[in-house]
């Protein structure tokens, strides 16, 4: 009886993985200064701030473009909102679903300092517009404002990670450089 319990479970996964087709995210650089997954290598891909990177697979595509990428040590915008690590880092953020469906907010988005410390995002005010968490369809998009509070040691060398799509949504998926 248990033979037939884990061979029916053993059916139902693989009839579930093939109906949910490929989930593992792929991801590519559009335009010059390709790295990474772009270039035929494994992992990631690695782009230039104002370059997008593309996140597929067989279900979802999306474009993400980050840009702008500016430091503050104090908000311009708020005498009493600071950073409390030091520094503020904010980008630009422009994502466009081609394909499918895709949830996009600023939580799949980390900074990554140059020492490998991670950062998720961060609430300050007056860095508008944010990015909003929205469902994205196909030819929809979103614009907003991602913003890191990190040190000033985690700037130098330090690069902004998107996570994949679907099941590899914990997994570093692409990266843009400072």
């Amino acid at each position: 009886m248990r033979n037939k319990f884990i061979i029916g479970s053993l059916v139902v996964l693989a009839a579930f993985g093939i109906a949910c087709g490929s989930t593992k995210t792929g991801s590519s650089v559009s335009g010059d200064g390709q790295t990474g997954a772009a270039n035929g290598a494994q992992g990631p891909a690695t782009a230039a701030m104002g370059q997008t990177i593309t996140l597929s697979n067989s279900s979802t595509s999306v474009d993400i473009t980050l840009a702008n990428a500016q430091q503050y040590t104090n908000n311009p915008n708020n005498s009493f909102d600071q950073p409390q690590k030091g520094l503020y880092v904010v980008v630009s953020a422009t994502i466009v679903c081609t394909k499918g469906t895709y949830d996009a907010n600023e939580f799949n988005f980390k900074f990554v300092g140059g020492d490998g410390t991670a950062y998720d995002p961060g609430i300050a005010i007056g860095f508008d517009p944010t990015l909003n968490s929205v469902t994205l369809n196909e030819g929809q998009k979103a614009v907003g404002n991602i913003v890191f509070d990190v040190s000033q040691a985690a700037a130098a060398g330090g690069k902004v990670q998107v996570d994949g799509i679907g099941l590899d949504f914990d997994q570093p998926a692409g990266y843009w450089t400072l």
